[in-house]
């Protein structure tokens, strides 16, 4: 009986340190909606068409670049360690309307989106 229950116990503990590991990783995602540049929308709320020529010059000076999604969350745009292609593709689009695929990560109250893929929409 002390047997099984170890058993019981070992299974349940493997179980949550998986579910917990699973969850930290991030479910893949599909959202939608503007790429800014995160120094003037953060800074003074800039964003839109008026502000797309602006966002592509910040983005290619090396400012961040974040998703605001339709539901206007905002997302901190990050590249996956094993392509960053498509974060680069993404940066390149600031300014626009995009759909992103990825992964959503949250820690300390940012919101980051490991870009998979994007295109323009």
């Amino acid at each position: 009986m002390t047997q099984r229950f170890a058993r019981l116990t070992l299974a349940l503990l493997l179980l949550v340190a998986a579910s917990s590991w699973l969850l930290a990783a991030g479910a893949p995602v599909t959202l939608s909606g503007e790429l800014v540049d995160m120094a003037c929308y953060i800074g003074h709320g800039a964003s839109g068409p008026d502000h797309a020529k602006c966002a592509a010059k910040c983005a290619l000076m090396g400012q961040p670049v974040g998703l605001v999604s339709a539901d206007g969350k905002v997302y901190l745009l990050v590249a996956d360690h094993a392509d960053g292609g498509p974060y680069d593709k993404a940066r390149k689009l600031a300014g626009e309307k995009v759909e992103i695929k990825g992964e959503v990560n949250s820690k300390d109250g940012v919101n980051a989106l490991t870009v998979n893929e994007v295109k323009k929409s």
